[in-house]
Order: structure tokens, then sequence, then C-alpha cells
């Protein structure tokens, strides 16, 4: 799982640190996202998470509000508040300290999308249970 890329909605995801190696503190993840992509609205009740933004243009909703990453900007989002994103035209790369656990809902959620379409519902659930909470299920990926 650490260091080997996969794919997940369309992103190249990197798991750079695993959360045991943080003492249940964080992971870190290098993700290349293509154009137009982003998650639907959610919070993380485990912890926050920090986007530092390497190459292409980013517009965050954070707590309601629009914040414009480019390339060299860190964008801090405070653990449980609500948030998005979505990758500008030219796709984007950043990489994200996340909450722990977050890597395993990714990486599961990119071995079932291997084996075909993931529900909103069935994704919704292994979030849930790794930290990643949806909000509703508008914009999720698309």
């Amino acid at each position: 799982m650490k260091d080997k890329p996969f794919d997940f909605h369309g992103a190249k995801f990197t798991i750079k640190v695993v959360t045991s190696e943080t003492n249940g503190s964080y992971t870190i993840l290098d993700i290349i996202h293509p154009p137009n992509l982003g998650p639907a609205l959610h919070i993380h009740p485990k912890g926050s998470e920090t986007f530092y933004i390497v190459e292409g243009d980013y517009e965050f909703i954070l707590d309601g509000k629009s914040v414009t990453g480019k390339p060299g900007d860190v964008i801090f989002v405070p653990k449980g508040a609500p948030h998005r994103f979505v990758v500008g035209d030219k796709g984007g790369h950043a990489l994200v300290i996340s909450p722990p656990e977050l890597e395993f809902y990714f990486f599961k959620i990119s071995e079932l999308l291997d084996k075909g379409e993931v529900s909103y519902e069935t994704e919704s659930r292994i979030g849930k249970q790794y930290g990643q909470v949806f909000l509703d299920n508008t914009k999720h990926w698309k």
C-alpha cells in the first residue's frame, strides 16, 4: 500500500506515510488530480487536514467560504470543518497531511473501483469507518 501509486476516481494517489508510522496521528498522501475533479462536501472527525499545492489551481469550499489554492499555497482544514474542493482545468498535484486512517478509505475504495463502480452509499459507509464523513452526494468525484 505505501509508496505504490493507485487510482482513486481518476486521481493518482501515493501513500507516503501511513498512520502507524505517526503513532496514530496522521497520514501523508501525494496526489495527482485530473482536471475538474473533487469530492462531495465532507468532514473529518478524527483530525485536521492540510493541503500543500504543488501544481495547478484548486477551488476549496471551506466552512461555506471559497478559498483558492495555487502552487506554493497551504490550505488548512480544521477538524470537523465542512469542506470540498474542485481541481482546476489543468489538473493539479498536492501533498496532503490527512487525519489518521484516511489512507485506508482511499485504498479500499480504489480496490473496489478496480472491480467496477462503487455506489455512493458504499463509499460513504467505508468513508465513515475511516474518518471521511460525507454531508451530501452532489459533485462527488465528478
